[in-house]
């Protein structure tokens, strides 16, 4: 299950990192088209529902909370793309994105804006009561060769009461 737990840091971990859109209903995202400006995405994760229910089936036999987390969720959505120098359509794009999920109440959770750099970091979260129905991270990084913008949407149950178990259980630190 070694596997498993990598393939779960590197979802979780994700959160920490990017992702841009339309706002559509219970957290999801309908990622833009951002192949015409950049290419295809170097990277491309799509997990549905279905495939989620599996990999907590998977996880309930070591930790049943954290499998059950992981049975909540309907989706993940991962693009990361090579900018070719063009950080300047990836900034406007996490301009313009950043506006729409804000005008649909979607909660700011993090902005970085590195001038200097010309990197832009976003994370937003979209609640009912008091859970977190999807989570979109936006990164626009020069820092590699030619710049990389990465984009992910998660959508589905999210308890913040447990995301410090599943954290855990991954081995990753918080604090």
């Amino acid at each position: 299950m070694k596997n498993l737990k990598q393939l779960l840091t590197l979802c979780f971990t994700t959160l920490l990192l990017c992702a841009p859109a339309y706002a559509l209903e219970r957290g999801q995202i309908d990622f833009a088209d951002l192949s015409s400006h950049y290419g295809e995405p170097k990277v491309e994760i799509n997990l549905s529902a279905s495939l989620m229910r599996l990999v907590g089936s998977f996880a309930d036999s070591e930790d049943p909370e954290v499998g059950n987390i992981l049975s909540n969720l309907e989706s993940i959505k991962v693009r990361v793309y090579n900018l070719n120098g063009k950080t300047d359509k990836a900034n406007s794009t996490v301009d313009r994105v950043s506006g729409e999920l804000r005008a649909d109440n979607w909660e700011t959770l993090v902005t970085v804006n590195d001038n200097e750099e010309n990197q832009k970091v976003r994370i937003f979260s979209k609640s009912t009561s008091n859970v977190i129905d999807g989570v979109v991270v936006m990164v626009v990084s020069p820092e590699k060769e030619g710049g990389e913008a990465v984009f992910i949407n998660i959508v589905g149950e999210i308890d913040p009461d447990k995301i410090g178990k599943v954290a855990e259980s991954l081995d990753i630190d918080i604090n």
